[in-house]
């Protein structure tokens, strides 16, 4: 019997195939000490087990690739953080959980992340991409203060774009530097620490 998945979804998922492929190889080679910016496609390719071509099919360069493979490996801290700020953000436990559950998602992609950040100083598409995703939640973050504002709840004279932007940027460059320095043991004391400044900088009591 003849075949009868569409090409456009075999397409899909061999693209996905691939990426998964690549996005693993460069995480390997990215552990094992190489900077992303001296690793070749070809190196990429082979460490991947796919032809030089097959990676130009799916990937125009490595900003692009960098873009792709980030893109996936946030999405479940990103997801987790507009979790807190959607349903959780009068819940001061639930953002220790989130802040733990982020330093895990940063101590398993590292390396990547640290790529992206390096990359971003003079890649202006990796910049824009890094920008729009963390702007996207800094956003969400500033209308929730609003909302906060509007109901008491949050001091008033706090202005939410620029409090939301401190504490977002502030705990992604923290948490990136703690995990460079510091031990996993410790994680739990920063996700503590970090979760009542946050609380304090919105106008609450961390023991209320």
């Amino acid at each position: 019997m003849p075949s009868v998945t569409r090409p456009g979804r075999r397409n899909a998922a061999h693209r996905e195939t691939v990426t998964a492929k690549v996005a693993d190889a460069v995480e390997r080679l990215l552990l094992d000490g190489h900077g992303y910016t001296s690793i070749g496609v070809q190196r990429i390719a082979e460490e991947a087990g796919i032809a030089r071509s097959s990676f130009y099919l799916n990937f125009p360069d490595k900003s692009a690739l960098l873009i792709a493979i980030a893109e996936s490996a946030t999405a479940d801290l990103f997801a987790a953080a507009g979790t807190w700020a959607q349903f959780g953000f009068t819940d001061l436990e639930m953002l220790e959980r989130t802040i733990t559950g982020i330093l895990a998602q940063q101590r398993e992609h590292a390396p990547l992340l640290a790529a992206v950040v390096e990359l971003a100083a003079y890649d202006d598409e990796v910049a824009g991409f890094w920008r729009s995703r963390v702007g996207a939640f800094i956003e969400l973050l500033a209308e929730r203060i609003e909302e906060g504002q509007r109901s008491g709840t949050i001091e008033r004279s706090l202005d939410p774009s620029t409090t939301a932007a401190w504490v977002t940027w502030g705990t992604e460059r923290l948490i990136a530097q703690h995990v460079a320095d510091r031990p996993e043991s410790d994680d739990q004391l920063l996700a503590n620490g970090l979760s009542r400044a946050i609380w304090s900088t919105l106008g609450r009591n961390p023991g209320g």
